[in-house]
């Protein structure tokens, strides 16, 4: 959208694949620890909600960041 809206575009940061890994990593623990063949199934589930914790605030910093470079962009 950006890009269609002005000849320059706003670089993306590297906070979004952080995100993204961070995200599939805790995706990957809580889908393992739902599996019955682990002897300890539930040790998997606080390291993947934190994880999820962690990579939401990181979508938010993501946003915060790009919105300041686009805001910029859209007030010239």
């Amino acid at each position: 959208w950006a890009a269609s809206q002005n000849s320059k575009a706003v670089a993306v940061n590297n906070l979004g694949k952080w995100k993204t890994a961070t995200q599939m990593t805790a995706l990957t623990l809580l889908l393992a620890s739902r599996d019955p063949s682990l002897p300890e199934q539930g040790a998997l589930v606080a390291p993947g909600v934190a994880l999820l914790y962690v990579s939401a605030g990181l979508a938010i910093w993501s946003l915060v960041v790009y919105m300041r470079k686009i805001w910029r962009i859209l007030l010239k």
